[in-house]
């Protein structure tokens, strides 16, 4: 019976070291290290560039922003308390921090489609 019970305990102490060494990593790398990105929409002119596009007629369809033309930007998340108000188009596009664009692709799920230049131009 003492076996047992020594057995027992072993698998307890196994699982609960675990368990603290998965929280640790899990603090570690999203909490200190911030590893991670996050992907922002800043405001876009579809005349000039391809956007996003969504429609914003539905405010229930629409995000907090109510950008309905838009870009998307993927930073990493110690970089992001950099951007003023959470809004990162100054330092997105100034090179103050590195972001990378994301290339818009048509999403009908989402109800996103892209811009072109040559349908904002009218040719």
């Amino acid at each position: 019976m003492p076996t047992e019970d020594r057995e027992s305990n072993w698998f307890l102490w196994l699982i609960g070291i675990s368990c603290a060494v998965a929280i640790f990593c899990a603090f570690y790398f999203f909490y200190y290290k911030e590893d991670y990105s996050f992907v922002v929409e800043v405001a876009c002119d579809p005349l000039k560039e391809v956007c996003f596009q969504r429609d914003c007629s539905n405010p229930d369809d629409c995000p907090p922003n109510d950008l309905s033309s838009f870009k998307r930007f993927s930073l990493n998340a110690s970089d992001f308390k950099k951007c003023a108000n959470e809004d990162c188009t100054s330092v997105c596009e100034t090179g103050a921090i590195k972001c990378e664009p994301v290339k818009c692709v048509e999403n009908s799920d989402a109800g996103e489609s892209c811009s072109t230049l040559e349908n904002s131009t009218g040719n």
